[in-house]
């Protein structure tokens, strides 16, 4: 069986997937997933999406992929707890420790994935991930099919794929940068204690995206006069699934959680179409599906420029703020 999950980066966005017919739905917890809050669940609309999705025969599965320190533990486990008690039926961790925590105190049947944090490589990161505790262990978008075959015949861990990959792989592996801290970092503590933080995704803040932004390199004296891009934007996909479903992937992932509802709405639609047709026939006409899905990515690039756009200009603000402080 393969599962579809799209995002919830809102209530809208989380019961649109569902009633597009993703099987399951991925909401980030406000503070404890790589994003910034404005694309994160408080608790109030955790419980009511749990209750939402348990209507239609759905599930939740909880983001909470920052990497926890020894003091926020004991808070990390009592929310995957409180959670899994609500209905939750998976969650999403990068930290490695925290994985095999999670497996100690959840019910069996509640399932964990990997975050792309993990930055998988290759078939041994794989089983030491799935050793440690992990049900579905996700992959980065830069991996090829052959590479994905050569995991799957190695491992009886459910290996999950995101439905959005980058044309030439990428020099940077989701989940690694730690670009945003030095550019900005602010923290606080919210009223439970819990660490919040401004230009580090992986304790909790927002991404600035100083990658997308143009580079100018220098070795010695010599200076390179074209400006490049640290990492490629990724895009849709949708010709290689079929392949993908038959080296063994069993969980597909929509991205989309600081997109609009609307537009992550209508790609959902799409997918679940198209996988569909993937599984119901040996000879899979994808072409109507893939005229769709084009019209989405042009809808993709638009959102995704706003928002690049806007996290550029606020890293910008707070450099010029770190730098003024520091005079």
């Amino acid at each position: 069986m393969v599962m579809m999950m799209a995002p919830g980066g809102t209530v809208e966005m989380a019961r649109a997937v569902l009633d597009e017919g993703a099987d399951a739905v991925y909401v980030g917890v406000v503070g404890w997933s790589r994003r910034g809050a404005q694309d994160e669940l408080n608790d109030d609309e955790i419980r009511q999406t749990i209750d939402y999705a348990a209507t239609k025969g759905k599930e939740v599965r909880l983001v909470v992929n920052t990497l926890p320190s020894s003091t926020e533990i004991p808070m990390f486990l009592e929310h995957i707890t409180r959670y899994a008690e609500w209905g939750a039926r998976g969650f999403m961790i990068s930290d490695i420790g925290c994985i095999h925590l999670a497996r100690t105190v959840l019910p069996r049947d509640v399932e964990i994935h990997t975050s792309v944090g993990c930055g998988i490589t290759n078939y041994e990161d794989v089983k030491f991930l799935g050793d440690a505790g992990a049900d579905y262990v996700v992959l980065p978008y830069r991996l090829s099919v052959e590479e994905i075959r050569q995991i799957t015949a190695e491992n009886d861990v459910g290996i999950e794929v995101f439905l959005f990959k980058t044309p030439s792989g990428g020099k940077i592996c989701p989940g690694k940068c730690m670009m945003s801290s030095y550019f900005s970092f602010r923290r606080w503590l919210d009223a439970n204690g819990k660490d919040h933080f401004h230009g580090s995704a992986s304790r909790g803040g927002d991404c600035l995206r100083v990658c997308q932004t143009d580079w100018k390199f220098n070795i010695g004296e010599a200076e390179f006069d074209q400006p490049m891009t640290i990492k490629e934007n990724p895009a849709l996909w949708l010709e290689e699934l079929p392949e993908y479903l038959a080296a063994g992937v069993k969980c597909l992932k929509v991205p989309g959680r600081d997109r609009s509802p609307d537009l992550v709405r209508s790609i959902t639609r799409v997918y679940r179409r198209a996988v569909d047709e993937i599984l119901g026939s040996d000879r899979p006409n994808l072409s109507p599906y893939a005229a769709e899905l084009e019209v989405m990515r042009g809808r993709w690039k638009t959102e995704r420029s706003k928002r690049d756009n806007r996290l550029l200009t606020e890293a910008e603000k707070e450099s010029r703020r770190a730098m003024a402080a520091a005079l």
